[in-house]
């Protein structure tokens, strides 16, 4: 098999030269880099080895060309002559094996460089970000900016970021105080929170000025707090309401107490009137029973006016007949039958009770103002009752006052209504 002395300045000769010096550059370059990265130990030996073995063939190529040109063989050890003997084949495959390893270290470099942070990685991955930083000397020199941050520089001085200081002081200036932060408005209705921090590395303090989008989160606590003022107000509102309806109660009661006390103090003294001018008609227990309680009540000697008997309606027809007044109670759906108590009875008790207010009331304006002796009560199954009385017509529209404004007040409570008639009689109609 031929020698490597025997390819000297043939084509062959030259591409082992070619290739050997282009692998020597190339594990070299890759052997740099590995050194330079702080590679892991077996990359590192693995471009090193390659290096070394590129290196070697390259020498012994030179050397076996030197050999040749000077004819003096015994220049060179046994060692060596014994290298320039051996098959250039040989070599052809060690050149092989120098370019797998190469092709195996170029590779690694590769997926080192694509899973490797770099400053200019670093930096493109920084301009992306949401939010805005710099970071700056001590004196305010930028050191590193992303394109966020000079975006809020130039809308809140005007000027890209040039001295983080300055833009420091801006913020301050222009912001709300917030724990340490600092909320900014911007004239496009963002507000961005600021906060300022610092950090050393390689013996150097820096500052850190970091920014933060809460234009969403801000606009939510304006909501709510705007919502709670107006839940202030609306409690506020409550209270005075609430103020005005105990006022308004208090007043109600007090007017109902009066109406009340003017109700049975008329009364008693139409029972007085009436027992004067018709002794003989008249029950003297009745009148001097009345009488007693209301004084007993108006000296404080009692908690109530006199209230007749325990039945409402019973009571009330008994107040009545003491100042002279008969009542007629009908039912319309059998009206030859009469006075029945089952009449009464089958109404709801909140309705006897006004029922007796009613003809208590009507009773004592039979007297004085109709002059009359009577008053019917008709009772239809539909809960309509209608009030009226013998005597003299009213002389005009009747006013609601006094007792009447009070059993109408109670009425509208109790969910019914009241009309009033005066022509061509008097008529009082309540439904319920």
């Amino acid at each position: 098999m031929n020698g490597l002395q025997t390819i000297i300045y043939s084509g062959l000769w030259y591409i082992l030269c070619a290739f050997s010096m282009l692998f020597v550059a190339g594990t070299e370059a890759i052997l740099y880099r590995a050194i330079t990265e702080k590679r892991k130990k077996a990359p590192l030996l693995t471009a090193a080895v390659n290096a070394i073995l590129a290196f070697a063939l390259f020498l012994i190529l030179m050397d076996c060309a030197m050999s040749k040109i000077t004819s003096s063989p015994e220049r060179f050890t046994q060692f060596e002559v014994f290298l320039f003997d051996l098959p250039w084949l040989f070599y052809a495959g060690v050149e092989v094996l120098i370019g797998i390893l190469l092709l195996i270290g170029s590779r690694e470099n590769i997926l080192y460089s694509n899973s490797s942070p770099t400053s200019e990685t670093i930096r493109q991955a920084v301009d992306l970000l949401p939010e805005g930083i710099v970071i700056s000397s001590r004196d305010g020199t930028v050191r590193l900016c992303n394109l966020k941050m000079n975006d809020l520089s130039k809308a809140l001085t005007g000027d890209l970021l040039s001295d983080a200081g300055r833009l420091w002081s801006v913020v301050v200036e222009t912001g709300k105080e917030q724990g340490g932060k600092y909320l900014v408005r911007l004239p496009s209705k963002e507000v961005w929170l600021f906060e300022k921090g610092s950090f050393t590395a390689d013996e150097q303090t820096y500052t850190q000025i970091t920014s933060v989008d809460v234009t969403e989160r801000y606009r939510i606590i304006d909501e709510l707090e705007e919502k709670n003022d107006h839940l202030l107000d609306i409690r506020r509102r409550m209270k005075a309401v609430s103020d005005l309806s105990g006022d308004m109660f208090v007043a109600q009661e007090e007017a109902d107490a009066r109406a009340a006390l003017h109700n049975q103090l008329g009364q008693v003294l139409l029972m007085g009137r009436h027992y004067i001018l018709h002794p003989d008609v008249t029950d003297p227990e009745v009148v001097y029973a009345a009488t007693k309680q209301m004084n007993q009540f108006l000296l404080g000697e009692s908690e109530e006016p006199y209230q007749g008997e325990e039945d409402a309606v019973t009571s009330a027809i008994a107040m009545a007949n003491s100042i002279g007044v008969r009542v007629e109670i009908k039912d319309t759906a059998h009206p030859d039958s009469g006075y029945s108590k089952g009449t009464v009875a089958s109404l709801e008790e909140r309705i006897k009770v006004i029922l007796a207010q009613a003809i208590t009331e009507c009773a004592a304006n039979t007297v004085k103002h109709a002059e009359g002796d009577t008053v019917t009560v008709a009772i239809d199954q539909e809960k309509t009752i209608r009030i009226t009385n013998n005597g003299k017509p009213p002389k005009g529209e009747i006013a609601v006052s006094g007792g009447l404004l009070s059993l109408r007040r109670r009425i509208l409570e109790a969910g019914g209504t009241m009309e009033l008639e005066s022509a061509p009689a008097f008529l009082l109609t309540l439904h319920f």
